[in-house]
């Protein structure tokens, strides 16, 4: 019986040290950096899961996308986007019918 628990000793061992060595080796990528491109977007890290207001919902009020959130880039205070995506002051929006 002695000769069991010794011999399961050492094959756990072995393992939980094969195991370790393997996840040495195989670290996760760090993530590639999110860039803001348009010079109205900021990054932010918790920004509204539903995303940027747009020019048809500028006035709408959505708790549900206030609470939840996700990284990504947003559009700064005061603009929202348009219809090709980009950031442009809100006030904009009623010189484009």
């Amino acid at each position: 019986m002695k000769f069991v628990t010794s011999l399961l000793a050492i094959i756990l061992t072995v393992t939980f040290l094969l195991y370790g060595e393997t996840v040495a080796q195989d670290p996760e990528p760090e993530p590639e950096p999110i860039v803001c491109t348009d010079p109205n977007e900021i990054y932010d890290d918790c920004g509204p899961i539903c995303g940027d207001r747009t020019c048809a919902n500028q006035r709408k009020n959505d708790v549900v996308c206030r609470r939840a959130c996700m990284e990504g880039c947003f559009c700064k205070g005061g603009y929202v986007r348009n219809k090709s995506r980009k950031c442009i002051p809100s006030y904009m929006c009623a010189s484009m019918g």
